[in-house]
């Protein structure tokens, strides 16, 4: 029972949305009862926030909050009465209208229906209640308030005008369940009844995890645009009941597709093995919420109501919610992978903390979008607004900066997040390997530095990259070779090709890497300025020699940049002593279930001129390849090596056929047979495609 009760108000992040169509369902039942739309929905909110404020203060639900949120109840408290004190008792004084008793039923009805219905779902859960018989539950709960809504519309109403209301009504509960059982995959994940203290020092573990603190943050921000921008949008939109509707069936239309879009793209995503980070489709969907809102506030702007406006900021503005809600069930996920592995394994009541922190997140978006709605009543004096016309007049845009700018700062927060799905991949195979009874310190370390230390994903190199591979697309051949295994990575060889080859093997390898990189172009930026000017600017006779110094200072910072967002392993070419830290580092990516990308070409080599050759290959350095023997005293496991070439003209990547260290045969002669097989496989993949390039020429 104590379980039942402490997993009570949980709600998910796309449960919450449930409330807006019962909102809009309330602004069309007051606009045909006593022609004032915003009263119903103000009125609904009001009940909404009432309810929202007891499951988050009241009885022991408080204690599951972080300490410094508890401090809010008291201030909360008095802005609700006074909020109340506008839209229960002023606003009904004005109106005087008979039929306000008949719209104060009909929003009790709405919110008696939504705590039955949760509480039913609860139940199933909690209980193990059988599907048919969960079913059969739900659908009579649904028939009895439909009932209880048929006999208020029917008998209040003309009959065209009660069918009508109770079609939208059966929308709105449609979704409204829907949302629902949605929530019972999120809650059947509850963890086991947990006591206050034992909460609040999950908490404080928690707070030491920057990838914890960064989602909570971030899933606060979209809980509380997604409550002030959806009621902001409906309210301006309440012109008379028959467009009403068609914005709650454009509402629900955007919400189903834009739900089970966001879902089929990251399983299939999952199912063909390319990553399916939902930060990425975050970003995406914020940027189209955020451009919806800079559409409503150009509607706002012209003071009149215009269809097309309204429909692309409705249409956007609610995609882009209902795929962020969907991004965050699977980082939910994923957070509670992180609790285990900062709390190490005990984390009680973190369910119960995180649906405590969700709820408070609710409550605050409703309670800012109810003073909106007071506010927007009252700002111009005793006249309350009445048509389209009026409410559109009070509207400013000054009212929408609120969620511009919460959505603006839930954008800037993905972009600081710092797992990426590489990373909630390596977690979860690190707690299952602990499990297990095993260890593998070089991937806790690399995780306690995502989790647990300040980082962020590598957006803007992502971004970059996206951008420049639609003109570096390659045929993939011989990628049937590509045999991914995290227990024993792959170390890619490949031609340098001046800039040419790293560019093209970063853009089209087809799985995670981290490229070993001259030191000159990693660690100091006057240093690969004095590199890139020699052996890339310098060998450029088409460029002025006014301006080759100028651009490779402006690489130097870049390159810094880049190479720290790629991951690069520093290679200390002419430092002996500092070359071992180079294989120290590209062992441990190794354990941790990296892939190396290696480029062996000797720029210095007398034959070439002092730079990588442009076409086939040069001379090889053959020292990478005691990174095989390093790598089997570490771990005991025998490294491999996939040669690859990069043909420029043909537009061509090649894999070979892996070489597998052989710790039996003597080093130096595993060294030389490794490093000429690889020149071997790669001169023949850059003869191929030189003779098929030129018979097509």
């Amino acid at each position: 029972m104590k379980r039942q009760q402490q997993g009570e108000q949980g709600r998910s992040a796309f449960g919450a949305m449930g409330d807006l169509y019962a909102y809009i369902f309330c602004m069309l039942v007051s606009r045909m009862l006593v022609d004032m739309p915003i009263f119903g929905g103000a009125l609904y909110m009001s009940g909404r926030v009432a309810v929202a404020f007891y499951g988050s203060f009241m009885r022991d639900h408080s204690a599951f909050l972080p300490k410094t949120v508890q401090g809010w109840r008291r201030a909360m408290l008095v802005l609700l009465l006074l909020v109340n004190l506008c839209v229960l008792v002023i606003y009904p004084i004005q109106l005087d209208s008979p039929s306000l008793w008949i719209l104060f039923a009909l929003v009790l009805v709405m919110l008696l229906r939504d705590a039955f219905t949760l509480r039913l779902v609860r139940l199933s859960v909690h209980q193990g209640m059988e599907e048919k018989r969960f079913v059969l539950l739900l659908c009579g709960v649904q028939l009895l308030h439909l009932l209880v809504m048929a006999a208020i519309f029917l008998y209040n109403l003309t009959m065209e005008e009660g069918l009508f209301l109770l079609g939208c009504y059966a929308l709105c509960s449609g979704m409204a369940v829907y949302g629902q059982l949605k929530e019972r995959t999120y809650m059947r994940a509850m963890d086991a009844a947990a006591q206050p203290e034992q909460v609040q020092k999950t908490h404080e573990t928690l707070s030491r995890a920057n990838a914890y603190t960064s989602y909570e943050k971030l899933s606060a921000l979209i809980l509380i645009a997604l409550e002030m921008t959806l009621v902001l949008l409906y309210t301006y939109m309440a012109a008379t009941a028959k467009q009403m509707l068609g914005y709650m069936i454009l509402a629900v239309a955007c919400t189903l597709i834009s739900r089970e879009a966001a879902e089929y793209t990251l399983r299939r995503r999952e199912k063909r093995g390319k990553p399916n980070d939902p930060t990425n489709l975050m970003l995406a969907a914020l940027l189209l919420w955020l451009y919806g809102l800079i559409v409503f506030n150009r509607s706002i702007g012209a003071q009149v109501l215009q269809h097309g406006y309204v429909f692309i900021s409705l249409g956007l503005c609610t995609a882009g919610a209902s795929i962020c809600a969907t991004c965050m069930g699977r980082m939910e996920q994923a957070m509670a992978a992180v609790a285990r592995f900062t709390a190490d394994g005990g984390t009680p009541g973190f369910r119960q903390m995180r649906t405590a922190i969700v709820e408070f997140a609710i409550l605050l978006g409703q309670m800012l979008a109810l003073v909106t709605l007071t506010a927007l009543c009252f700002a111009t004096g005793k006249d309350l607004p009445r048509d389209v016309s009026q409410l559109a007049a009070r509207f400013q845009p000054l009212m929408v900066l609120p969620a511009m700018l919460t959505v603006l700062s839930a954008l800037l927060s993905v972009l600081k997040f710092p797992l990426s799905t590489r990373h909630m991949q390596k977690l979860s195979r690190f707690l299952h390997l602990k499990e297990a009874g095993g260890d593998n310190p070089a991937l806790r370390r690399q995780l306690e530095g995502v989790v647990v230390q300040r980082r962020s994903q590598p957006f803007f190199i992502r971004a970059l990259m996206a951008l420049l591979r639609p003109f570096f697309r390659h045929e993939l051949k011989g990628a049937e070779n590509i045999q991914p295994d995290d227990d024993n990575p792959i170390v890619f060889l490949c031609n340098h090709g001046e800039l040419y080859g790293p560019i093209a093997c970063m853009l089209n390898i087809p799985v995670p890497i981290r490229p070993w990189s001259i030191s000159e172009m990693v660690v100091d930026k006057d240093e690969v300025a004095a590199y890139v000017h020699k052996y890339t600017i310098s060998r450029q006779k088409w460029l002025p020699e006014k301006l080759k110094w100028p651009i490779a200072n402006l690489i130097g910072p870049l390159s810094v940049w880049a190479m720290g967002q790629l991951e690069s392993i520093p290679v200390y070419r002419n430092k002996l002593r500092e070359l071992m830290k180079t294989f120290t580092l590209s062992v441990e990516a190794m354990e941790a279930g990296d892939n190396l990308l290696i480029f062996p070409e000797n720029p210095d080599a007398v034959e070439q001129g002092k730079g990588y050759e442009r076409a086939g290959i040069g001379e090889m350095f053959r020292g990478f390849a005691m990174l095989a023997p390093i790598y089997y005293n570490k771990t005991g496991k025998r490294c491999r090596f996939l040669p690859m070439f990069a043909h420029k003209n043909a537009r061509t990547l090649s894999f070979g056929t892996p070489i597998t260290y052989d710790p039996d045969t003597p080093p130096n002669e595993e060294r030389d047979r490794i490093v000429d097989a690889m020149i071997q496989q790669m001169q023949e993949m850059a003869q191929r495609e030189e003779d098929l390039y030129q018979s097509k020429q």
